[in-house]
């Protein structure tokens, strides 16, 4: 099974005296050498002949403790990461912006038992990875490789050629085939469209037959149906099955197995504050996990946003591209 996929960053405890111990020696140590840098946790120093000041974080915010018994110190993200994540919500009353990380065309990252429609196809390469799993799970159950990947990420701009193409064409106001720039699910650059494709044929994506085993599973890999059957008053979309989300697989797990859309569990976990009762839940292989909201003012004119994150703990952080964001943090 893929094993989770986080940030990559960890924070370490750091006791005060021992801090205060290294400083004192750092400080005498300093003006004979050129120190880089010292502790996670300290910020770079520069050679004393440039200067001999050294910058220390308030080490009573940095290790505050929660009522969980848990050090919490703080990710600083740039505040346009609220839109940003496998985990944003996106909607006319909620638009994104473009993704300038992270995204890779998927034929530069895909296995060869992956199909994909042309070169021009991108996602972002944790839903790239988790799509190369779920075709290896795939192909060991069911011995069939016609998986192709047909449609990911799009930009506002292409958003917004195809949807006055269509307005042209049809000669409306607003178009029934496109949503609005800003407002495409496909603009999160997690989202994708299955096709299969087979003897050079190209066949749409149904969950008939084999092909039934990737709506049952694809959880166990992070990637939901974005728009299953059932979900309609949800997520205000009829079904789609070829449309699939990659939120990650602690998140996908728990909403598969539980029926909920991404409207539905991102509503859910917005229960679950900082400063309040965090959310526990497993992924498929039985990983435990913990998860908790930071709301964030959209309107702040900070061009930065202070995320409290537990000392210790490989975590995950994602905008819900609406007013906060969400901490998952992998428990030992």
């Amino acid at each position: 099974m893929a094993a989770y996929r986080s940030t990559g960053k960890e924070l370490r405890k750091s006791p005060k005296g021992l801090i205060a111990g290294l400083l004192s020696f750092l400080l005498a140590a300093g003006t004979a050498y050129g120190i880089k840098y010292v502790l996670d946790g300290i910020e770079p120093v520069t050679s004393p002949a440039e200067s001999t000041e050294i910058s220390v974080p308030d080490l009573a915010e940095s290790n505050a403790e929660s009522t969980d018994g848990k050090e919490y110190g703080t990710e600083t993200l740039a505040a346009s990461e609220l839109h940003h994540g496998p985990l944003v919500l996106i909607s006319n009353d909620y638009p994104t912006e473009d993704l300038t990380e992270g995204i890779y065309t998927v034929f530069e990252k895909k296995l060869n038992i992956l199909t994909v429609r042309d070169l021009t196809v991108m996602l972002h390469e944790d839903a790239s990875a988790a799509i190369n799993e779920l075709a290896e799970g795939f192909q060991k159950e069911t011995g069939l490789t016609d998986l192709l990947v047909l449609n990911g990420y799009i930009t506002k701009e292409d958003q917004k050629k195809r949807y006055e193409a269509d307005l042209q064409r049809t000669g409306k106001t607003e178009s029934e085939l496109y949503a609005l720039p800003g407002c495409s699910e496909f603009e999160s650059g997690y989202s994708f469209e299955f096709s299969l494709y087979s003897h050079g044929n190209y066949l749409d994506f149904t969950t008939d037959d084999e092909h039934k085993w990737i709506a049952e599973h694809c959880a166990d890999y992070g990637i939901i149906q974005r728009y299953p059957e059932g979900s309609e008053q949800a997520t205000g979309v009829s079904n789609r099955p070829e449309v699939f989300r990659y939120v990650g697989k602690p998140h996908a797990y728990y909403m598969h197995e539980n029926s909920l859309s991404l409207e539905e569990y991102t509503a859910m976990l917005e229960e679950h504050p900082y400063d309040g009762e965090h959310f526990r839940l497993t992924d498929a292989d039985g990983q435990e996990y913990e998860v908790y909201y930071v709301p964030f003012d959209p309107s702040d004119p900070s061009s930065e946003a202070e995320i409290p994150v537990p000392v210790g703990y490989t975590f995950n952080v994602s905008g819900n591209n609406k007013h906060g964001f969400i901490v998952t943090a992998e428990l030992d």
